[in-house]
């Protein structure tokens, strides 16, 4: 792939796919998003990204954004968090859901020039943990979502389908869960991440829910998207994120750990009478390994210290 689109790229997930892209070689980077803000990128991906301001409710502009770029891939992360979603229905309806729809139909207009589309779905997608009855949650069990986000999520996977039906083009759709680690600053899986935050400022923090979460590192999270765009497949395909799951407060024990090993001290702890987690976790990489077996996955207590690195300054 020597030309890959992305939606959403300015945000935390989206500047970690592109900084992953230009270290495995792609040539050219085309970053969408409603604010074109380019500030969470390395110097040298700033520096090589072209950047376009673009909403994707605007499908007009969309497609004109396809038809001048003619990608090679496309990765769509674009999408607002579920606090959103939840507080304003429509807008979260206009963007997840209708957003989806124009890209679809915009990339579809590329015919067989386009190569790969990879759509961002989410363990919102799955009902609660208790509901599934094996060691591990897999792609191929029964959607059952608790919210709008998960709704809309789903419904896109429906779409990345149905596009793959109608044109033939390799489609992926890759669901995670809990993102940590920096630039993660919205939604309530964000917990985590500003408990890091809080222990780099020396600060006390309450998580406000526990119970098992899957965890993924933010750069595992952009290197899995990309690996997804650029490796070789050739179907449609639904996939869980490489990642791992422990208790909220086993999470704040080994923070608390590396904290200790980097000479800071944490205040961190699970809020009394928490809400329990209300996602999935045990998300299965048996098949994500198949098909990508080149994604790569950061050991926790790693992706932990260079997160306090990184909020401390270091």
């Amino acid at each position: 792939m020597s030309k890959i689109l992305i939606t959403g790229f300015s945000g935390c997930i989206g500047s970690a796919t592109v900084d992953y892209l230009f270290s495995q070689g792609v040539e050219q980077v085309v970053g969408l998003s409603r604010t074109g803000v380019k500030d969470r990128l390395s110097e040298d991906a700033a520096g090589r990204i072209v950047v376009e301001q673009v909403d994707i409710s605007d499908v007009i502009a969309l497609e004109a954004m396809f038809k001048k770029y003619r990608p090679d891939a496309i990765v769509h992360l674009a999408a607002l968090q579920t606090p959103d979603c939840q507080s304003h229905p429509f807008w979260g309806m206009d963007v997840n859901l209708s957003g989806t729809v124009n890209l679809f139909k915009a990339a579809a207009l590329l015919g067989s020039d386009l190569q790969r589309l990879v759509f961002a779905s989410s363990a919102a997608v799955y009902g609660p943990r208790a509901i599934y009855a094996g060691t591990t949650v897999s792609p191929s069990d029964p959607y059952a979502p608790v919210n709008l986000y998960g709704y809309w999520k789903t419904a896109g996977e429906g779409m990345a389908q149905a596009y793959h039906m109608e044109t033939g083009v390799p489609t992926v759709s890759i669901r995670l869960s809990t993102t940590y680690g920096p630039g993660r600053d919205k939604g309530l899986t964000s917990a985590p991440t500003t408990a890091m935050k809080a222990v780099a400022a020396g600060e006390a923090f309450e998580i406000p829910y526990d119970g098992r979460e899957q965890y993924h590192y933010v750069k595992d999270v952009g290197a899995g998207f990309a690996q997804c765009a650029i490796e070789e497949f050739d179907d449609y395909g639904v996939f869980n994120l490489r990642g791992e799951t422990i208790r909220t407060s086993e999470f704040v024990e080994r923070l608390s750990d590396v904290a200790g090993e980097l000479g800071m001290s944490s205040q961190v702890k699970v809020a009394d009478n928490p809400m329990e987690y209300p996602f999935a976790c045990d998300l299965s990489e048996v098949e994500t390994l198949k098909a990508f077996p080149k994604m790569p996955k950061t050991d926790m207590r790693d992706g932990i210290r260079e997160s306090l690195k990184f909020f401390a300054g270091k």
